[in-house]
């Protein structure tokens, strides 16, 4: 019995759509270069539902004919190439056939175009890979191509779609790549009715502004050259303009976005004497070769390529970007004028305070105290408290007897409680000091107690080269680094601070506001939660733009920027998580508010931290330096010869 069967069209379409059609953003993807390849000027998408419910790509390229309308979605049809040697010489950016076949095999998807010679548009429709017949439709010249419930006859692979968000951050980072690529084309991108991107095609420089921000482009080299047969154009950043991952970096080969190895390597070694731990450099790359050097026919994504000389286009690349970085003779032949000044972030308009609501302040700050917040536990305390009080009682004349004043008729001004109004909080202020006397005395013996506890063993001998406790315990002698030991300590407490989760927070004078792209963005607010346990009042400001307007009190004097870098730093491969980063944030903190080598320290001083330490010869800095070392009296006598 035949063990080999031939499988059906329609399941053959479906298991090599999965090839083309991987998630929504490679439908855009698709669909787009489609667009580009029809001489479009102007490119409006619309996705709803991260993609899933609806992806929609309008154009005023050329479009299709009323004849040729049905064979769009046959597969292998395509305009781009007629024979086997075109494969060598691919110049447009789609070319196999498979993108409209694919994703009408999986979605229900209709075209509609019109050419310049048709008087009215073609409609046709192809769900789940059957295709109807066409008809008439009102149109401008063009197409637009609508994909509505992707994969809704394919269970198994719709589930495996991501949540709509992290959907529509990878058809973002997509059309990101798209406008660099083609900056001559005016993209408009929008997402569940809101503007994501919108450029107007006025070349590299306004793309590069649109997506990162006008004064990303003032701290770019322009570029422009051609060696060993390659052009290379574009804006690189210069050497002191680092970013926190590889998401700022883009290469246009031939105008197609591309990765590769090569080119990565290449570029990062050139900056490689300018970058620190995790930064990496910027560039929108545009790199022009002969089609017959470079096979772009390596993956269905058509975004990994391959050169017939890998060191060719390494050494070309290294030679121009390190000339121009250095600052060589030769780089004023490859540097263009860059003509965009920084604007002045003096000039920015002012932030508002963000204000606070009463429920933020129940149900987002009750649990973490304010610095400069007030005591809900002493509301009661205060003639408010005490007024409140009294409404509720309802009882004639309980406002007047909560507050002290006489049943009066008089005209005569009075004093509330008998006292003058400067010292109407007197009550409250004497409730206060008792309440720090017993918090005082509390904090007293316990550290009576923990006193007794220690009972050392150790006799100190004193400090030497304003540095070092030295101690002495039966045979063994114990050096102590005071800085490292003290830092530790601070550690410790800043630490169980925040593991409590009541981290106090100080709100800065002025937000400090950052942008990001758009898979940052995404990685940001997955962060929130840990983020705002932390001591951040951090919130979206704008598209791809954050706002803090309150850090933990513990890391008040941190830098923001580099904080945010840091916990940006290699997103694709999570290796830093947010505790890790906090506590290396701490780590920095102790340290610089630890006792510095070089103080002299007094007997009581000296005394308060070996308690403070309980005497713990085992402890580490948090940078894994001992604090301390042990010297035995047997390691002593061998330095004297007195033993062998």
């Amino acid at each position: 019995m035949a063990k080999i069967n031939i499988l059906d069209k329609k399941i053959y379409n479906r298991i090599a759509a999965g090839e083309v059609v991987e998630r929504p953003y490679s439908v855009i993807k698709e669909l787009i270069e489609n667009a580009i390849d029809a001489g479009a000027t102007d490119i409006d998408v619309t996705i709803e539902d991260g993609g899933k419910r609806l992806m929609r790509v309008s154009d005023n390229g050329c479009g299709i004919s009323r004849e040729d309308l049905p064979k769009a979605f046959l597969p292998h049809a395509t305009s781009k190439i007629s024979a086997v040697e075109d494969l060598d010489k691919i110049l447009t950016l789609g070319f196999r056939g498979e993108a409209l076949a694919s994703i009408g095999s999986v979605s229900k998807a209709t075209i509609l175009s019109k050419t310049k010679d048709d008087e009215m548009g073609n409609i046709i429709v192809c769900e789940g890979g059957v295709i109807g017949d066409s008809d008439v439709y009102p149109s401008d010249t063009g197409t637009t191509v609508s994909v509505e419930n992707l994969f809704f006859n394919t269970p198994a692979r719709a589930k495996f779609l991501k949540a709509s968000k992290s959907e529509e951050t990878d058809i973002t980072n997509i059309i990101t790549r798209l406008i660099l690529s083609h900056p001559d084309i005016a993209f408009k991108y929008t997402s569940d009715g809101k503007v994501m991107l919108q450029s107007f095609g006025g070349g590299l420089d306004e793309a590069i502004i649109e997506i990162y921000g006008y004064n990303t482009i003032t701290d770019c080299i322009p570029i422009e050259t051609e060696k060993n047969g390659i052009k290379i154009s574009g804006f690189i950043g210069k050497n002191y303009f680092t970013k926190p991952n590889r998401t700022y970096q883009t290469v246009i080969l031939n105008g197609r976005y591309v990765v590769n190895n090569t080119i990565q390597s290449s570029m990062h070694n050139a900056y490689a004497a300018y970058l620190m731990k995790r930064q990496y450099p910027f560039y929108v790359l545009k790199i022009d070769m002969s089609p017959e050097t470079v096979d772009v026919n390596v993956h269905p994504n058509k975004t990994d390529v391959r050169f017939i000389d890998n060191q060719v286009i390494y050494s070309t690349l290294y030679s121009v970007v390190t000339k121009v970085l250095d600052g060589s003779a030769a780089a004023l032949e490859i540097v263009k004028p860059n003509n965009y000044v920084p604007i002045d972030e003096g000039s920015r308009p002012i932030i508002p305070q963000k204000p606070i609501t009463p429920d933020e302040i129940g149900e987002a700050h009750c649990d973490r105290p304010f610095v400069s917040g007030f005591n809900e536990e002493l509301l009661d305390q205060t003639i408010w408290g005490r007024y409140n009080k009294s409404k509720s009682a309802e009882k004639e004349g309980e406002f007047e007897k909560a507050f002290g004043v006489a049943d009066s008729h008089d005209d005569e001004p009075r004093e509330l409680g008998g006292n003058k109004i400067d010292d109407i909080f007197a009550e409250n202020k004497k409730y206060i000091a008792e309440m720090e006397a017993k918090k005082a005395a509390e904090e007293a013996e316990i550290a009576r107690q923990e006193e007794l506890k220690v009972e050392p063993e150790f006799k100190v001998i004193g400090q030497v080269l304003a540095t070092y406790l030295i101690l002495e315990k039966e045979n063994d002698i114990y050096f102590i680094d005071q800085h490292a030991a003290h830092e530790r300590l601070l550690y410790d407490k800043f630490i169980e601070e925040y593991k409590s989760g009541n981290v106090a927070e100080q709100t800065m004078l002025v937000p400090y506001i950052f942008r990001v792209n758009e898979s940052e963005s995404e990685f940001i607010i997955g962060k929130f939660p840990e983020l705002r346990k932390a001591g951040f009042d951090i919130s979206e400001y704008d598209v791809n733009e954050f706002v803090v307007y309150s850090v933990p009190v513990l890391l008040f004097d941190m830098d923001l920027k580099s904080f945010f870098d840091d916990l940006l730093s290699d997103i694709s491969f999570k290796k830093e998580t947010m505790p890790e980063l906090i506590h290396d944030k701490i780590a920095m903190k102790a340290c610089k508010a630890a006792i510095k080598s070089g103080k002299i320290l007094s007997e009581d001083e000296i005394d308060a931290l070996l308690k403070a330490m309980k005497y713990n010869t085992a402890l580490r800095c948090p940078h894994g330096r001992p604090v301390t070392v042990k010297i035995s009296r047997t390691e002593i006598d061998k330095w004297f010869k007195r033993i062998v």
